[in-house]
């Protein structure tokens, strides 16, 4: 058996005594393509800067690559894409200069890919950073995460930003790059119909804990809708509507719902 690229084992986070992510135990597997999903506040954000590294756990461990996330060696840092949801590019300088600084540091950097990109992306690499517009700066970032082809690629709501065809043609690259090198992907955004096209497994953030975690057809398959006064025994009750019927998850027959009814139920 195939060791997890990534493990969650009782990780527990928090700050000034705020609980903001408790006890999670989860595995990523090579070739998953994880959709997050959580209300503002949820800790999605912080579940994704700690599974980086980025800060110590409460409690509880992050492993990367067998290694713990908070001391990754420097030839597996390299295999990690990250898009963060506010840009770090350095604001003096073009998009080109940015990405010649960053390539330094990737021995599998691909220009042919850089300028690929940057073309079907309308992106303009001799301008300032500071001269280009929210959605042009968001759409370098990721191309900067996506132009070494990481082994692990992990996005905090990367599209937030663009335009509805901007959006499309990065899903698009993004389908394309996870076909042909089986990257690992951690996709958060409250886009769901984004998640819905790229995503075979739903992590859902809910009171920090992961109420969901599963692969997303197994997930549309369990959760249904009963009318009033039917049998609820051995199925977890998600929600009672005003009219009495009732959302569900287990194994049954009912009115099947999709991911964003899903994730609205949980949250009613």
């Amino acid at each position: 058996m195939t060791d997890p690229l990534a493990r969650l084992d009782n990780l527990s986070q928090q700050f000034d005594s705020s609980a903001v992510l408790q006890q999670i135990t989860t595995e990523v597997a090579k070739g998953d393509v994880i959709g997050l999903l959580g209300l503002n506040g949820a800790g999605k954000t912080t579940l994704l800067e700690t599974l980086l590294g980025f800060a110590l756990p409460s409690g509880g461990q992050a492993q990367l690559f067998g290694e713990a996330a908070s001391k990754l060696s420097s030839a597996n840092k390299a295999k990690v894409g990250f898009v963060p949801q506010q840009d770090e590019l350095l604001a003096q300088l073009t998009g080109q200069q940015n990405l010649a600084l960053l390539a330094a540091f990737y021995p599998s950097w691909d220009n042919a890919l850089v300028a690929q990109l940057a073309s079907e992306w309308d992106i303009p690499l001799k301008k300032r950073v500071a001269q280009l517009s929210v959605g042009q700066r968001q759409k370098l970032s990721i191309l900067a995460a996506l132009a070494h082809r990481p082994a692990l690629l992990i996005l905090d709501e990367p599209v937030a930003s663009l335009d509805p065809l901007a959006r499309r043609r990065f899903l698009q690259t993004l389908i394309g790059q996870i076909t042909d090198t089986h990257c690992t992907v951690i996709f958060s955004t409250h886009i769901v119909s984004d998640l819905e096209r790229i995503a075979d497994r739903i992590w859902i953030l809910q009171d920090g804990q992961l109420r969901i975690d599963c692969h997303l057809d197994d997930l549309k398959e369990s959760v249904f809708r009963l009318p009033a006064g039917a049998d609820t025994h051995g199925l977890d009750v998600l929600h009672q509507h005003p009219d009495g019927s009732l959302t569900v998850r287990g194994q049954g027959q009912g009115q099947p719902l999709g991911l964003e009814d899903i994730f609205l139920e949980l949250h009613a």
